[in-house]
């Protein structure tokens, strides 16, 4: 961890310190405080970092590139040309620009210092059980489990591993098969339709799929209804960490 309220940026090699307030710019052109390889793929001026009270804004200014924020584990969030997203909730993050031939340009951010983590002076301390979190039924244990396999990917990994376990690779973490793994995650689905949880069926958008896996591992993450703590309950010796 860094010292003071300061944001560490880490780009090949060379850092930088930001303050509350501070703008850091990123980029291909001279002007830029980052600056980037020099490759045409890669905006001249690809984006900005701001350091807020208890986060960084991190604003694309590129007008035709997409850039990823990349927390240490879990689902990319796309920023795209023009816009702009917090941090929040992440201490720890990476911003990748896509470069030539898919080549990935990659700036590491510590931000512990204005947003602290599990276990820093200021952070609520993970629990299987957020208070501020009800699901809108019992889940049984059997759900449970397979909610916490399917999720684990993107509890554990970044980047494009960051992706729902499919029917058999959870039927493979609980030993089942992966017709009885689809079977109870559909119930699973339509019971929660049914209390109300959008985007979980067919009916709430028009689908014409029927996999709906990112739809429910989102809304069990995103609610903590599923939490790295639920991966202990996982059997040991399956499946990859």
């Amino acid at each position: 961890m860094i010292a003071g309220d300061a944001v560490l940026v880490v780009f090949m090699g060379r850092q930088w310190r930001i303050s509350l307030g501070q703008v850091l710019t990123l980029g291909r052109s001279q002007q830029c405080d980052v600056r980037f390889p020099d490759d045409e793929h890669l905006s001249r001026r690809a984006g900005s970092l701001v350091v807020l009270d208890d986060c960084v804004l991190i604003r694309n200014e590129s007008r035709q590139k997409p850039l990823v924020v990349r927390p240490p584990a879990g689902e990319d969030r796309v920023v795209e040309p023009g816009a702009a997203t917090a941090s929040l909730p992440f201490p720890l993050f990476s911003l990748v620009f896509a470069g030539a031939a898919g080549a990935a340009v990659t700036v590491n951010v510590d931000a512990r210092a204005v947003t602290p983590g599990p276990g820093q002076p200021g952070a609520e301390p993970p629990t299987a059980s957020p208070e501020t979190v009800t699901p809108p039924l019992a889940l049984t244990r059997a759900q449970r489990l397979m909610l916490a396999a399917l999720c684990e990917p993107l509890l554990v990994r970044a980047g494009p591993g960051a992706v729902p376990a499919t029917y058999a690779q959870v039927g493979a973490r609980l030993d089942r098969q992966p017709g009885y793994v689809r079977n109870v995650l559909k119930a699973l689905r339509e019971n929660l339709s049914g209390h109300g949880v959008p985007g979980l069926t067919s009916d709430d958008d028009g689908a014409a799929h029927d996999d709906f896996r990112w739809a429910l591992a989102r809304w069990a993450v995103r609610t903590g209804t599923v939490t790295s703590v639920d991966l202990e309950d996982l059997p040991e010796g399956r499946g990859e960490r």
